[in-house]
């Protein structure tokens, strides 16, 4: 059964690129994409326009509300970041998550690093006397930072501890009379807390997994729930709570305009989203559909063909003639693989990869959608095929190597082939033998896996990624290095371009470089192509002109 429907604009297929008119293949937009990759933390500026954190695209970005245009601010991998937080003289500083640094933007554009060995430091604010505070995510502890302006200067003091052990402080916000306001994730609470002692006064409770906060021009608290989406206003001094709205979960963080409408970030969809604050209707101001996608294959689901979409917020559907995204489980449910890099697909499972955020292999039981393995120490799984039976064949970036994995044996581990360099997409080439793309050195290579030999069947390719093969018998690879999608003979190596400028190539956080997040590529049943946009966060259709 379909749990959630990921909100988003209307699918509608629209020419993608630009592909020349006698190119074999027309291309066309099944999802449409966004600017924006796993918007957390926002906040507006000094400027009137809303600041957009992101740790996995490590970029900082800057939408006008008013038209939905988005740039860039900070670059990645500078721009990595948890939070952001504006000094009173309008110094931009945010929080480097998995750095565990807060950095500053200088006047002169570079970057300066005022605290380090902070590891997740997520929340930050000023008071509007210039102090600074910041909480450690996980840790649960609320700090002060010297702060004397953006320079670094390794003689700073050590922050002082203000308090811990609250109930998991995230996103908080300090009002004008220096009480500061937050949320207490693992306990559903909103909390006034005294800077000065670290005394924590409960304010409203039973809000579920209240993630972030922010006040109005009124001085009424909102906060956001993570896992349902509840949108919360609270009155500081009574505590009554009501929900205003509900955005699709999980939503990370919001930012509250001076005319008092509610800016909310869903990360999983790389959406931001307006709220009314009296009749709680809501409106898109960035869309979004995905976090941000890589390898796909193709299924059937409840009579109708669908991709299976792996994404770093976890795996979509997508029906091939609508465009509409599902996802058959919560993914604000952190307890299921909630990120995926690649995706395979036989008639009883579905195998997941994840390279970027906790190095693993799902194997999924597709009548119930239960994961029903799982494999850890493998250094980078990229590229996964699925056997009959359901053992799963992944290819190891890190390691040059493709290991066979058995579910009724989880510790045996066979090495069917070393020595590659850089493998990413895998397909089936026979019963005994597997195509594989290998980044690093352009190749497109042919292994058998009775003993593991190779042979190079096109070489030359700049950094192959996902690919498929057709049923003419040639195998698709997306060139990510030329953004384009090729089609390759096995047989005479010779190399047919079916679509360029292609928007793929998008680099994450914590993958390993080049390769990032492994493309995908697949063949529907009446010939068409289907390919995920990594770069703006798409699904394209590629249909024989």
């Amino acid at each position: 059964m379909l749990l959630a429907l990921i909100a988003g604009l209307p699918s509608v297929l629209t020419t993608a690129c630009t592909n020349s008119d006698d190119a074999p293949y027309h291309v066309q937009t099944l999802v449409p994409g966004g600017p924006l990759h796993s918007p957390n933390g926002i906040t507006f500026g000094p400027d009137g326009m809303l600041y957009v954190a992101s740790v996995a695209a490590q970029t900082i970005h800057r939408v006008d509300v008013a038209t939905g245009a988005v740039e860039v601010v900070v670059a990645a991998p500078d721009g990595e970041s948890d939070d952001i937080a504006f000094a009173p003289d309008g110094t931009m500083v945010w929080t480097a998550l998995l750095a565990g640094e807060i950095r500053a933007l200088r006047d002169d554009g570079r970057i300066a690093v005022i605290a380090s060995n902070k590891a997740l430091i997520n929340p930050i604010f000023f008071t509007t006397d210039g102090r600074l505070f910041a909480a450690q995510k996980g840790f649960d502890r609320l700090y002060e930072f010297p702060y004397d302006g953006p320079s670094e200067d390794e003689h700073r003091p050590e922050p002082r501890l203000v308090a811990s052990k609250m109930g998991d402080i995230n996103s908080f916000e300090i009002a004008a009379d220096g009480r500061l306001y937050a949320p207490l994730s693992n306990i559903g609470t909103i909390a006034r807390i005294d800077i000065e002692t670290g005394a924590v006064t409960p304010i409203a409770s039973d809000l579920g997994k209240v993630i972030a906060v922010n006040l109005d021009s009124h001085g009424r608290i909102w906060a956001v729930d993570l896992e349902l989406g509840h949108l919360w206003r609270i009155d500081p001094d009574t505590g009554d709570a009501q929900i205003i709205a509900t955005t699709e979960p999980p939503s990370d963080n919001l930012a509250i305009a001076a005319d008092d409408a509610v800016y909310v970030s869903r990360t999983a969809a790389s959406a931001i989203v307006r709220v009314d604050p009296d009749t709680g209707e809501k409106s898109i101001v960035v869309p979004g559909n995905f976090a941000l996608p890589g390898g796909l294959a193709i299924m059937m689901h409840q009579g109708r063909e669908t991709l299976l979409v792996a994404d770093s917020y976890g795996y979509r559907l997508v029906d091939t003639q609508t465009g509409e995204v599902t996802t058959t489980f919560k993914l604000a449910d952190v307890g299921f693989p909630n990120a995926s890099s690649d995706v395979a697909v036989n008639d009883d499972f579905f195998a997941l990869t994840d390279m970027v955020t906790r190095p693993r292999v799902f194997l999924v039981d597709r009548a119930n959608n239960t994961v029903v393995a799982t494999w850890k120490n493998i250094a980078a799984p990229s590229g996964v095929v699925l056997q009959d039976n359901g053992n799963p064949i992944v290819a190891d970036f890190a390691t040059g190597r493709l290991i066979g994995l058995y579910r009724r044996n989880r510790k045996r581990r066979d090495v069917l082939a070393d020595g590659l360099a850089g493998p990413v997409g895998l397909a089936w080439a026979g019963p005994r033998a597997i195509y594989v793309s290998e980044a690093l050195t352009g190749h497109l290579s042919r292994i058998d896996l009775e003993d593991g030999s190779k042979a190079v069947i096109a070489d030359g390719l700049a950094q192959p990624e996902g690919l498929t093969v057709l049923a003419d018998g040639r195998i698709a690879v997306v060139e990510v290095g030329r953004q384009r999608l090729i089609a390759v003979d096995p047989v005479t190596g010779n190399t047919e371009v079916l679509a360029t400028q292609l928007p793929v190539g998008e680099p994450a956080a914590g993958a390993p470089p080049p390769v990032h997040v492994p493309s995908g590529v697949a063949q529907g049943a009446d010939g068409s192509l289907y390919l995920t946009g990594d770069r703006d966060n798409s699904v394209l259709k590629l249909v024989a002109q």
